[in-house]
């Protein structure tokens, strides 16, 4: 049976820096309808602010839709001008000193200052018991969304960006852009209730991570969201505090985020722990080691001597299933250094270097490809990181993963026009094809390749087929469905027998990766042949030869 691994690529959560006794709650039965709260939550920079919270009811839960529900209004100079949206997931709510809940999930209403909070009973994995007086309203609950943490993204832009968005989109996900920090970077915030938070599947340069607020802290342990991001269990993410820019209101809405207002924040903050769990009501974190994780490193150099380098690092959730990012964020990687070093998307040519560093192995798994266009070497890396990310059937001790690109800017180019081949031909026997070629741009010229006939090859009439494989050009749309389609999906390897069944077999599999390019040869029913390699001329279009196949010529007796 094919094993199946799960390319997951988005995130959670939430943490804090030093030790802390956990507040008081106030549990669901003592809220009544009319009390004023206070919310906490970061509005700019790292620095928690508050803002009034009114207790308009407090709604049951309805098996099969959603545990109970807090309704509330918020106000203030804080939130009067935008309301609240995404972002603000999380903020918790203090009623006398004591934490009633969280901010999770909007209605819809004009404003953005009507909102449900989920008890801070759920969120803690307990059963809250609502109130005699606790009102039921089904449509109301049907109509919550939560107030989704976006994907927000720092390290790329111009087509790397496009294509996450893209990306995003097919995967149903809300994604935003942020920059990396403010200019001369923010000092690392304490993790306490109301603080920007983010959980993180990368770090570094390129930083993918959602974003969200603190609820609640008991010593080195928190809580954050007031609602799931997968719903997952389970998890091993970067854990680190953020930096809000702002808060972005939109009187038009944002159809992928739910509502109109949301925080403008970065996702590259410092790590201050690890994400361990996302549940239907919250997801939790410990402020401390950070989790496992495997370093990235993308090198684009030129002929000038330019370099780009970028380093990042990957949470490793393999062993829970869900993978490290890697077929997300290495093809992200490259291209967003590509595009740096050559600043430009023109026609380029590229030889690209990936290698795989595992524990198992004395040298790393590998290929090296020559790309006449960047789309096919971001497929390609594609295809090699599933590989490794998909490998489950023992441990596999991924240290670190680089890949090199060198790369010029434009493609020298030969089209195949026509070409003559002997008409007659015997089994068994090599053939000398000549073609004709037109360089863009430029004249005519002529190449003459070797070309073996099989000697399994019937007697009879044949049709050659002589084609360029260089690189065809790909569109986005196409190139992103290819790179994340399976972002929430299985990566299904096929037959089992299509399966790496040990780590030479792995390395095996990724060398295959690896195809020369130039000029090949087929006939229906054989292995085609490459009979022209180059790493310098891109050869494109096809010719069709008609051959006829003599039987070998028997062998001579010796006397």
């Amino acid at each position: 049976m094919a094993r199946r691994a799960l390319v997951l690529v988005l995130l959670t959560l939430a943490a804090a820096p030093t030790a802390r006794a956990a507040d008081p709650i106030l549990p669901l039965a003592e809220l009544r309808p009319g009390m004023s709260c206070t919310g906490l939550s970061v509005i700019r920079g790292t620095e928690v602010s508050s803002f009034g919270v009114e207790v308009l009811d407090v709604i049951a839960g309805e098996t099969g839709l959603t545990g109970p529900r807090i309704l509330v209004r918020v106000s203030g100079p804080a939130v009067d001008a935008s309301g609240v949206g995404p972002g603000f997931s999380g903020s918790p709510i203090l009623c006398g000193g004591r934490n009633a809940g969280a901010i999770s999930e909007s209605i819809g209403e004009y404003g953005n200052h009507v909102v449900l909070a989920t008890p801070i009973e759920e969120m803690l994995l307990e059963q809250p018991r609502a109130p005699v007086s606790a009102r039921r309203d089904p449509a109301l609950l049907r109509s919550a969304r939560p107030l989704a943490a976006p994907l927000t993204v720092s390290g790329l832009s111009g087509r790397s960006l496009r294509l996450l968005q893209g990306a995003a989109r097919y995967a149903g996900r809300p994604l935003l852009a942020a920059p990396s920090g403010p200019q001369g970077g923010f000092a690392p915030a304490p993790l306490v209730p109301g603080a920007a938070v983010a959980a993180a599947i990368s770090t570094g340069d390129l930083a993918l991570s959602a974003v969200g607020t603190v609820t609640y802290r008991d010593g080195d342990r928190l809580w954050a969201f007031g609602h799931q991001l997968d719903g997952l269990g389970r998890r091993s993410l970067f854990l680190t505090d953020a930096y809000v820019y702002g808060v972005i209101q939109n009187p038009l809405g944002v159809p992928e985020l739910g509502a109109g207002t949301y925080k403008l924040a970065s996702s590259g903050g410092h790590l201050q722990g690890s994400v361990s769990a996302d549940g239907f009501a919250s997801i939790a974190g410990t402020v401390g080691a950070p989790p496992a994780s495997i370093p990235l490193k993308v090198t684009a150099r030129d002929r000038a001597g330019g370099t780009v380098t970028l380093d990042s690092q990957l949470a490793d959730e393999r062993a829970l299933g869900y993978g490290a990012g890697l077929s997300l964020v290495a093809p992200l990687a490259v291209n967003q250094a590509v595009d740096g070093l050559l600043r430009s998307r023109g026609p380029s040519t590229l030889s690209a270097c990936a290698r795989f560093s595992v524990r198992e192995r004395g040298r790393p798994m590998s290929y090296c490809n020559t790309y006449f266009g960047i789309d096919a070497a971001l497929f390609d890396l594609t295809e090699a990181a599933r590989l490794v990310e998909g490998y489950d059937l023992s441990p596999l001790g991924l240290r670190r993963v680089e890949v090199s690109v060198r790369a010029r800017r434009g493609v020298t180019s030969d089209v195949i026009v026509s070409g003559r081949a002997p008409g007659r031909v015997r089994q068994g026997r090599r053939i000398r094809v000549r073609l004709d070629l037109q360089r863009r741009h430029d004249g005519e010229r002529s190449l003459s390749v070797p070309v073996r006939v099989p000697r399994g090859l019937r007697p009879g009439m044949h049709t050659l087929v002589i084609r360029g494989n260089g690189d065809a050009p790909s569109f986005e749309d196409e190139l992103f469905e290819q790179l994340f389609g399976t972002i929430i999906e299985f990566v299904d390897f096929g037959e089992e027998s299509d399966e790496p069944k040990s780590v030479r077999e792995l390395a095996a599999a990724v060398s295959d990766v690896e195809e020369p390019r130039g000029i090949e040869a087929r006939i229906k029913g054989h292995e085609p042949q490459l009979v022209h390699r180059s790493d310098k001329i891109s050869f494109e279009g096809r010719v069709r030869l008609s051959l006829r196949v003599m039987p070998a010529r028997p062998a001579r007796r010796s006397r």
